[in-house]
């Protein structure tokens, strides 16, 4: 930990909210005996975060009572506030790392330190449900044979001044996800074709986390880490999703470039066309040989026979999803500006009219948009509605997870109350309280 950097300009209101409620978990609550017989004891569930210090302040909240090993590897200029870093110390489960190397890099130093069984990732302004993650480690521990599983995934979308959340199925093609094949080359084709985002927030042996995201290189196009990841996952062994609800995606926060170039074109470079172009093709070659390097000898292959399947498989993905990518660069800038005007004004009028209203337009919005195929078709609906409307999706509700659900709505309400008092404005816009 880099302790000798200033604090960075985190609210003051913020760094008071996150001691008291660190005083309220109380010494006797956190890592209590009673750990040894949680899974979660077990599990280290890894947060890379990056100039978004208030969130890893509500990440602390979130996790300080769990039995989960937690550990952060801040990418910041500057370190959490020292009076948050003091309490943190204070805390046997939970690490901060402050360490400004590139995102590979931190994600290396983060595998280096795990001690537990298993491993998961997790963005900084999203969550994972204990009794999901319970879940998966029981599915590893019955089934020796997988190297990862996976849950089901909801985003959410605070509304009415953060007050409480909308829930939309986000990933829905992970229900009944399996890729077992024998061979790590029909693994790794198969996974390919059609691409599921499946094991990037899995839970993995850590093994094989140090192997995938512990081994994942610096690139142009922040897909190809992705990428990376997943192919050394299914190369591997086998890997299956399950029913049951694990990651909460937010969408509080704009999805942040990885690369300088995808920061100066103001958008994302897709990995079809970054496996294709000239230009990266001594990248391409990095991509490969850091592959080979993490899986080639633990799978039992040559470096040449295991170079030759993972472009194998990036030319697998490249073909089926390349029409699809065209199709999305082509039409980049092009979307039809009244329509675009039209979801927005009813965004500003959702935003006066009471709440009740509200929900009636979103779920007709909803339906609409899934009749048309659109995004946004996925929409469930508030807390109230989430048992209901799992079950009949297929999804396991579980007996805790109403209960967990709630307890994120809290802290997201208290959490955005505090950090911008005058409402949402402010805490969309960052601006902080020295």
């Amino acid at each position: 930990m880099n302790q000798t950097a200033a604090s960075s300009n985190v609210s003051a209101h913020v760094v008071d909210w996150c001691i008291a409620r660190l005083k309220e978990v109380g010494p006797e609550k956190v890592c209590p005996d009673w750990v040894r017989d949680d899974p979660l004891a077990d599990l280290t569930v890894i947060i890379p975060t990056l100039n978004r210090p208030e969130f890893v302040l509500r990440q602390v909240c979130y996790w300080a009572p769990s039995a989960a090993q937690i550990m952060f590897v801040d990418g910041s200029s500057q370190p959490i506030p020292r009076r948050v870093r003091t309490a943190i110390d204070g805390l046997r489960r939970i690490t901060y790392i402050h360490d400004e190397q590139p995102f590979g890099e931190r994600l290396a130093v983060a595998a280096s330190g795990i001690s537990t069984s298993y491993a998961v990732m997790l963005g900084d302004d999203e969550f994972h449900l204990p009794s999901g993650l319970r879940s998966l480690i029981r599915v590893l521990e019955e089934e020796s044979d997988l190297v990862g599983c996976m849950g089901q995934v909801l985003s959410f979308t605070p509304l009415d001044n953060f007050r409480r959340c909308l829930f939309s199925r986000a990933y829905g093609d992970l229900q009944d996800f399996v890729v077992d094949q024998e061979q790590p080359v029909d693994r790794l084709v198969a996974a390919m074709n059609p691409y599921r985002m499946a094991t990037c927030y899995a839970v993995l042996r850590s093994s094989v986390w140090r192997r995938s995201w512990g081994s994942v290189g610096s690139f142009t196009s922040g897909v190809a880490a992705e990428m990376q990841q997943s192919m050394a996952v299914h190369l591997l062994g086998p890997f299956r999703a399950v029913s049951v609800l694990q990651w909460l995606r937010s969408v509080e926060n704009e999805i942040t470039p990885i690369s300088n170039a995808e920061a100066e074109q103001n958008r994302m470079i897709w990995f079809p066309e970054w496996w294709t172009d000239p230009l990266f093709i001594a990248e391409r070659a990095r991509f490969v040989d850091g592959l080979v390097t993490a899986v080639a000898e633990e799978i039992g292959m040559t470096a040449q026979d295991c170079a030759d399947q993972i472009v194998l498989g990036a030319e697998v993905f490249v073909d089926g999803v390349g029409e699809e990518f065209e199709d999305l660069a082509s039409s980049a800038g092009t979307t039809d500006e009244a329509l675009c005007g039209a979801i927005e004004r009813a965004r500003s009028l959702g935003r006066r009219i009471p709440d009740p209203l509200a929900l009636t337009l979103r779920r007709i919005r909803g339906a609409v948009q899934a009749r048309l195929g659109l995004q946004g078709g996925n929409y469930y609906g508030t807390a109230a509605d989430l048992q209901a409307r799992l079950s009949t999706e297929g999804v396991d509700p579980g007996p805790d997870l109403l209960d967990e659900i709630a307890l994120v709505e809290r802290l997201v309400r208290d959490f955005h109350q505090v950090r911008s008092p005058q409402g949402v404005g402010r805490a969309k816009s960052g601006v902080n309280s020295t």
